[in-house]
């Protein structure tokens, strides 16, 4: 199964939820106040979560995050 990270916007900032292969991952967490705090997280998640993954994985944030991670960790390929 594909890794998943979500961004959304909450109030002043930002959460994520994250699912990795073996059903690892969470939900609501706090990942910055600004577009690029929450792209830093994102990247890292995708590292963590989606590199890591044989099936690869996907990122789905508001374009204002969306557009600051860096393009090759926006969807990782299966291997």
């Amino acid at each position: 199964m594909r890794s998943t990270v979500i961004i959304t916007r909450r109030g002043e900032g930002y959460i994520s939820s994250v699912t990795g292969m073996f059903g690892g991952g969470h939900t609501g967490g706090h990942c910055g106040l600004t577009p690029y705090d929450a792209a830093a997280s994102a990247a890292q998640y995708m590292i963590d979560y989606a590199q890591s993954n044989p099936d690869g994985g996907d990122l789905m944030a508001p374009p204002e995050v969306f557009e600051l991670v860096p393009e090759h960790l926006r969807s990782i390929a299966a291997k």
